[in-house]
Order: C-alpha cells, then sequence, then structure tokens
C-alpha cells in the first residue's frame, strides 16, 4: 500500500518573521500541515511544487495565538462558533481559546462547553485549541457586567468535575487568587495541566506570590479589573498591588489589550510593562467581544476597537490580534520578531504547543499569515491550507 505524496506548496519572494530575525527573499516550503524548510531560496526548495505563490515582498509571520477572546467584535463564540473561528482565521488568528467569560455563563458549565463542541464544523476543530474559562471564582468587584452570569466562591465539587470530564478542553482558567478556597482550586487545575491566571481581583503581592507556588502563571488583562484594598501608607507613598506585583514575579506572564486609544492600558504602562517583563513574559491578546442587544450605538466617526456597554463601561474589544500587534508596535516601538513572540509564540509556550506552532521554523505546522507593513493581513494559512475570503 502506497502513501499519497502530500500537496507541495512554495512561498517565494517574501520577507519571513523568523524568530530572531527577519529574512529578506526568503522561501517557505510547506509539505501538506507542515512547513518542512525556510531559507533563501533554492533550486532545492522549490523542486517538484505543486503550487508556488510569488508573495511580492509581503512579510510572513506565524499564525497569531489568541488565549482570551470572546468573540469577532460582533457575534459571540459560544453562539455561532464555527462563524466566528472563520471570522478569526481571516484576520489571522490561527489557534485561539474559546473564551467563556462570568456575564455569560450558564450554572451547567459541562453542558455549556459540550454544546459549543458540537457546534464547532471544519475550520473551528482547525483554529479553536481549547477553552478559556474567565470565572466564575473572581471577585465580583472588578469587571463590567458582573451584574450578569455566574460569580461565585470556588467550588470544588464542580471544578474537580469539569477538570475531570473537560480537562483536555479546558487550556486556561482565571479566578481572583485572593478568594477562600482559591489557593487549593489554583493547584488542582494547574496538577491539571490548565495555566490558572489571576484576574478581576486585588489580590496582594503576597496572596499573589501564594497563587504563584500553587501554579499560577499569568496576570489576566494586566492593569484591566484589577484593584488594590490595601490604603497608602504614609502620606503621599504608594503601596503596590497585584498589577506592580506582576511586573516583579518573573513566574508571571501577563496578557495586555493594547487598543487604539489607550483605554485598556495607557501607552506609558505599555512601555514600562514592555520594558519590565521584556518579550518572553507578555502575551498580547484581544480580549474581543461581540455586540449585545443592549450596547449603545457607535458614536460617529471613526470606528473604535474597544466594546463600551450600556452601564458605559469598557467590557473588552472589538481588536482583532493584528489590530492588537499593531497598537502595541506603534506604542512601543518593538522588532517583528519580538512582536510575533508576544503575539504568538508566547502564548504557545505557556499552552505546551511551541513544538508545533507558534513560529516558523521547519517541522511546524504551517500556521502563516502574509500582511504588508501596516500589518494589514492579506491571506492566512491554518495546517497548510489557505483560509477563504468568502464562503
Amino acid at each position: 500500500m502506497t502513501t499519497a505524496r502530500p500537496h507541495v506548496q512554495v512561498l517565494r519572494r517574501c520577507r519571513a518573521v523568523l524568530p530572531d530575525r527577519v529574512l529578506s527573499g526568503a522561501c517557505l516550503r510547506i509539505e501538506g500541515a507542515r512547513l518542512v524548510a525556510v531559507g533563501p531560496e533554492t533550486p532545492s526548495l522549490l523542486a517538484g511544487a505543486d503550487h508556488v505563490l510569488d508573495v511580492g515582498d509581503l512579510l510572513v509571520a506565524p499564525g497569531f495565538v489568541d488565549v482570551h477572546c470572546h468573540g469577532d467584535g460582533r457575534r459571540r463564540f459560544h453562539d455561532e462558533p464555527e462563524a466566528v473561528a472563520l471570522e478569526l482565521l481571516r484576520q489571522g488568528t490561527t489557534t485561539v481559546l474559546a473564551t467563556l467569560g462570568y456575564s455569560d455563563m450558564e450554572p451547567d458549565l459541562a453542558a455549556q462547553i459540550r454544546g459549543f463542541d458540537s457546534a464547532l464544523g471544519e475550520w473551528g476543530q482547525l483554529g479553536v485549541a481549547g477553552f478559556h474559562l474567565e470565572g466564575p471564582y473572581i471577585n465580583r468587584k472588578y469587571g463590567a457586567q458582573t451584574h450578569r452570569g455566574v460569580i461565585k466562591l470556588p467550588d470544588p465539587a464542580e471544578y474537580q468535575a469539569l477538570l475531570r470530564q473537560h480537562g483536555a478542553r479546558i487550556r486556561w482558567w482565571t479566578c481572583a487568587p485572593e478568594l477562600p478556597g482559591a489557593i487549593a482550586f489554583i493547584r488542582a487545575a494547574s496538577e491539571a495541566g490548565v495555566v490558572v491566571g489571576a484576574g478581576h481581583t486585588e489580590a496582594t503581592p503576597e496572596e499573589l506570590a501564594g497563587g504563584i507556588a500553587a501554579g499560577l502563571k499569568v496576570a489576566i488583562h494586566w492593569s484591566n479589573a484589577t484593584g488594590n484594598r490595601r490604603a497608602d501608607g504614609y502620606r503621599g507613598t504608594r503601596i503596590p498591588g497585584i498589577d506592580e506585583a506582576a511586573l516583579v514575579f518573573d513566574e508571571i506572564s501577563a496578557e495586555v489589550i493594547p487598543d487604539r486609544e489607550g483605554l485598556h492600558v495607557h501607552p506609558l504602562m505599555l512601555r514600562l510593562l514592555f520594558k519590565a517583563k521584556g518579550t518572553d513574559r507578555i502575551l498580547i491578546i484581544s480580549d474581543a467581544a461581540y455586540r449585545r442587544a443592549d450596547d449603545p450605538p457607535d458614536p460617529p466617526g471613526p470606528a473604535r476597537d474597544v466594546a463600551i456597554d450600556a452601564q458605559g463601561d469598557l467590557a473588552g474589544s472589538r481588536l482583532s490580534m493584528a489590530g492588537a500587534a499593531r497598537n502595541f508596535r506603534r506604542f512601543t516601538g518593538c522588532t517583528w520578531p519580538e512582536l510575533f513572540r508576544m503575539a504568538a509564540l508566547n502564548a504557545a509556550r505557556l499552552l505546551g504547543l511551541a513544538s508545533r506552532l507558534g513560529s516558523i521554523e521547519a517541522g511546524k505546522r504551517a500556521n502563516l499569515i502574509l500582511f504588508d507593513d501596516d500589518l494589514r493581513v492579506q491571506r492566512t494559512f491554518v495546517a497548510g491550507r489557505e483560509v477563504p475570503t468568502e464562503v
């Protein structure tokens, strides 16, 4: 019995964003779902290709990895999973965690997860790597829409059952480390292989350190929906909270939402984060939301890339990952390789997927985006398949 030869594609004459540099005049050879070689163009890289695409000096980079995404700016992931997954692929997000936030959680989380998975089609199965549960074990004092959905203290019977039934699909879980029972939850989820983050929280540095000892790894949307319940000391002094502590603890990576107006994170704070954490411990995310029935209409003028709810609160974004990455680069001046470490490779590493995706290297999955110098995505490939711009 002979094995069918994989389809061979070659992308030539591009600028490839590699982990440590940008390679001009690059040639990428894809066999089936895998990138098998990348380098300067040679006859061997072109040999036997079924299709050769002249990229025309566009940049080629790994597809974005977004660990915090509720929708595509218009629709909710848990209402239209396949449609949202396909739209995110078109935007360049080739790996995403479908994020179920506290305001959309139902009492029976297991049934909600099963319903989502059953509604995924072929593109969704290629792009969705699992779930991020943003709650329900968070501090009700912090975040928009806290009057909706499910917020409560950690429930061992609930989370142990979810980890048993869906541990392979739940990849990321947000909690508030200061809550009673949170440390036991962090330990149990971490031991099950889940990346646990601190978010919607007023944890002190000491409480954050306790969470780290139990397995906590991430500050969720750094400097958003956090607080400091301790009063200042002497007049004029400043008492550090979780956001300052996250800058100091090397064990913690930080998610960040870089919107165009700097409403989630002020540009100066982004520069501080970039200097303090470095390129290996920052995760650019979209926190993309969706339009609710009671959301106010967008004001006239250029479309905003933030979501403002009916109460006037900042409730996620309408960012694509390309938009978030563009904003981060504009505010910090980071290089292309640094940018894609923060927008793809770091998240893949925390998810345990860095041997398969997150960078342009031979042997990895051919998840690629082609874009111009303003980071406008022109084409997307996932597992070697070009994503259609229309159905």
